[in-house]
């Protein structure tokens, strides 16, 4: 894209920011007429309940007639996959599976789908459209179809004028070609489009649903559909599907406007990423400067003292290299159990140190400082093992007695000895200890253990990572020894290794024993337990007064001694901070989440129903959201400590949110969302103390399970509610469902379109009142949109779930982050 602007730039010539674009005004006219179709009024189709022939009957042209010139028509379609311009690409591809899949020149019913390009989970609406293309052609397809016949069928699917797909969906409806759909039909179809996208809710209740349905495209009570009544509700849902078209169209050229507009020449393309790198992370670099700096001082400090020595003519550089790396290393061991003093941390983040530390990265600096203590480890050994020890023994006996008689008692020693001293046993025993920790916390040991021999997974896994780090407690008792035997130097205030442990060996120990103390005497109750399916366990528990939980987004880790007296699992908490009852959602994903999600499911009474306008819908809200309940004693016992600081509680640093949840992913943001919630609620009713909130917040939640929205129903339902001024904007989406236009979910489309005429509230997929979105968002568009509506604005984007997003996110953030610094994305992460 070239500049329009031809005036010269003084200031900087590698600089081009966009100024002004060159419109191609054809297509920005043919925009504005597809617009201009769109939202012409017609009385007609105000209500689905009116006269649906005559409506059809007074329309001047055939619809497809109307728009034949648009490209990217994707309503009602197909295809998985299929882009417009690319037909014969496609087509090449589908012959090719043709030749893989029928060898013998005739392709069965079984494998039509996956030669079109379906999914294996489609194959049940392959054989339904094999079907229905047959019954069109004429043709016996029991014995299968021949390539030409394949072209002919594949012909019908790629059409682009309306009346041809429509005609093609009805008749995947009337199963017995009668040319009218019976409410029976009508069920079978809501039944397949429900399994195709993986409904199990919308299934059981087909029945209802289909009734609804033959209710509104049947107002007469005929007992059957026709093509004509079900072609004024397509019509509608077209139109607000082009509609969307078009403006992810705009979403799209003003993305690639941001973003190429920018800069043009490498050199200075580089220089601006430079800079916005060094801007977002200026805490992480100055932080990884200072640790840099303090290691490099220290181990020069060292290097050059024992230059000095009598030792140094005896041993040479090896030892001044050996203690270099032993000073940082003793440095380091100090600093990563630092690292782990959660308690500590959290309160650091409540101070003006949080605005220049970056706190939020305490676990991978953990790691970091992790990878710096094996270096040293592997310094510190090579250089003693391999050059002190071999120079030591091989000295002459009369010139090291001169040098170093004093240091060894004046016994000269052989390189057995020093291996067996108490240095040598010492270090030797952290070696291992330290290789075993080590290895057990590689992402290999750690979450991968199936990848791993039969012989070795007993060893993988977060318990062997969890119970293996505490062993580091007797490295850290023979790191003291160690430094307190050690060779060449004899006054006690120079073994400084104790010196550098000590405060954080007591602080870390003080943490434990508050810990060890609330678990005494801070009882926590379960006040309720419910589970959902997805296999999510939903705790709620007495909140103690002495639980410090002031910020949304915090965690805390929960342990359950009936099943094991020792370990203790993290999870965010949803409940808000002006809640009177603390709540967590665990997901059973491994032994002790599924330990615990079973334990629960034995005592907790069944989720209730009810009936409401002939819908049978679960209820929205549990009763302890609003008047907590007395505690039970039927439930097992749970101990709980925290809270701890997590990236997601600094979310009241920026007026607009971006909050991404994938999966129970969720749990942090729902924590914002209901302090967001109460704070709206406080200025409804013009309390004195209602705090400053975000001016907007944006949440999308994407999950693969219809069940999941069961899990914060309520809180769904409450920002329908309460949120008068649309403060929070929820995207709920659905990844399992087929993307909206697909033939496979058009029917489900319907059904939201008529409840939404209807004046219902609960979307028939959610059971909630947000509306369900299907597939994943378009990231992109989601990003390109925020960047236009909140120009001059610092937005916080907060995201939790599996880290396949991370860099597609954090991609975003950058190049949508405006080169005049108007408009900056802050990208926060949290992964499990």
């Amino acid at each position: 894209m070239e500049c329009a602007d031809k005036k010269p730039v003084k200031e900087n010539a590698g600089e081009c920011v966009l100024e002004s674009i060159e419109i191609d005004h054809m297509a920005t006219d043919e925009k504005a007429a597809e617009r201009r179709d769109l939202n012409q009024p017609d009385s007609k189709q105000s209500n689905y309940s009116n006269d649906v022939k005559k409506t059809v009957a007074e329309t001047s042209q055939p619809l497809v007639g109307i728009r034949r010139r648009r490209k990217e028509f994707s309503m009602l379609r197909f295809l998985d996959g299929f882009k417009d311009g690319k037909e014969e690409e496609a087509w090449k591809a589908t012959e090719k599976r043709f030749r893989q899949l029928a060898p013998d020149g005739k392709l069965s019913r079984d494998k039509f789908g996956a030669c079109i390009g379906m999914k294996k989970d489609s194959t049940d609406f392959g054989g339904e459209l094999f079907d229905v293309l047959a019954r069109r052609r004429g043709i016996m397809g029991a014995k299968g179809i021949t390539l030409q016949e394949l072209r002919d069928f594949w012909e019908d699917l790629t059409k682009e004028d309306l009346d041809s797909r429509l005609r093609i969906f009805f008749d995947l409806c009337d199963k017995n070609g009668d040319g009218k759909i019976s409410r029976e039909e009508v069920k079978s179809v809501l039944e397949w489009s429900a399994s195709a996208n993986k409904l199990k809710n919308l299934e059981r209740e087909a029945e209802t649903f289909a009734s609804l349905i033959m209710e509104e495209l049947d107002p007469d009570l005929n007992g059957f559909i026709e093509i004509e009544d079900m072609e004024t509700l397509v019509k509608a849902m077209w139109s607000s599907e082009e509609e969307k078209r078009l403006q992810s169209q705009d979403s799209k050229f003003l993305a690639s406007s941001l973003i190429l507009g920018r800069c043009k020449t490498p050199a200075s393309k580089f220089l601006k990423e430079t800079e916005e790198a060094i801007i977002a992370n200026w805490k992480r670099i100055w932080v990884l400067i200072l640790w840099l700096a303090i290691n490099l001082g220290l181990f020069v400090w060292k290097f050059m003292s024992y230059r000095d020595k009598g030792v140094f003519k005896v041993m040479g550089y090896c030892v001044s290299v050996a203690k270099g790396a032993a000073e940082t290393l003793k440095f380091n061991m100090a600093l990563i159990l630092f690292l782990v003093c959660r308690g500590t941390l959290t309160k650091l983040r409540s101070t003006f140190l949080n605005s220049i530390f970056p706190f939020d990265d305490h676990i991978h600096f953990h790691m970091v400082v992790a990878v710096a203590i094996a270096v040293g480890t592997f310094l510190h050994v090579i250089m003693h093992m391999a050059c002190d020890f071999p120079k030591l023994i091989s000295y002459p006996k009369d010139k090291f007695m001169a040098i170093l008689g004093s240091d060894f008692d004046y016994k000269k020693p052989s390189y057995f000895d020093l291996v067996v001293s108490v240095p040598g046993i010492t270090g030797i025993i952290m070696i291992i200890i330290m290789a075993f920790c080590f290895t057990l916390a590689t992402p290999l040991f750690r979450r991968h253990k199936d990848k791993l021999p039969p012989l070795l997974q007993h060893l993988a896994g977060f318990n062997a990572f969890w119970y293996a780090h505490h062993l580091l407690v007797l490295c850290y008792a023979l790191l003291i020894v160690h430094g307190y035997f050690i060779f060449l130097v004899e006054e006690w205030y120079k073994k400084t290794t104790w010196m550098y442990v000590a405060v954080p060996v007591l602080l870390y120990f003080i943490e434990r024993l508050l810990i060890k103390f609330r678990e005494f005497y801070l009882p926590v109750d379960v006040i309720k337990g419910v589970v959902y399916e997805g296999n999510v366990l939903a705790l709620y528990l007495t909140k103690p007064t002495e639980f410090e939980y002031k910020k949304s987004g915090m965690y805390m880790f929960v342990k359950c001694p009936d099943i094991s007296k020792f370990e203790w699992h993290p999870f965010s908490i949803t409940s808000a901070p002006g809640d009177d009852y603390l709540s967590v959602h665990i997901q059973a994903v491994g032994d002790w989440t599924r330990e615990l999600r079973n334990r629960f499911q034995k005592v907790c009474d069944p989720e209730s129903t009810r009936r409401k306008r002939g819908i049978v819908r679960q209820e929205t809200k549990l009763s302890l959201d609003y008047v907590p309940s007395k505690s039970s004693k039927k439930y097992p016992q749970i101990l709980i400590k925290g809270p701890y600081g997590a990236p997601a509680q600094s979310y009241k640093n920026y007026d607009i949110l971006l909050l991404i949840g994938l999966g129970i992913g969720a749990t942090p943001m729902i924590s914002i969302l209901k302090d967001l919630l109460n704070q709206i609620k406080k200025s409804g009713s013009h309390a004195t103390d209602a705090q400053k909130v975000p001016k907007r917040a944006y949440f999308y939640w994407v999950t693969k399970e219809q069940a999941s929205f069961d899990w914060f129903k309520g809180v769904m339902d409450d920002v329908a509610e309460y949120d008068h001024d649309k403060i929070i904007e929820m995207h709920n989406h659905l990844s399992c469902m087929h993307e909206e236009g697909d033939v496979r979910s058009v029917l489900i489309t319907m059904l939201q379109q008529i409840q939404k005429s209807r004046g219902e509230e609960v979307d028939v997929v959610s059971g909630s009142r947000i509306r369900t979105h299907f597939g994943r968002p378009n990231w992109e568009k989601v990003f390109a949109e925020l960047a236009s509506k909140h120009k001059s604005s610092e937005i916080g984007v907060f995201y939790c779930g599996t880290y396949s997003l991370v860099k597609e996110l954090r991609g975003h953030c950058k190049n949508f982050s405006d080169s005049s610094r108007s408009t900056r994305f802050r990208f926060h992460k949290e992964n499990f």
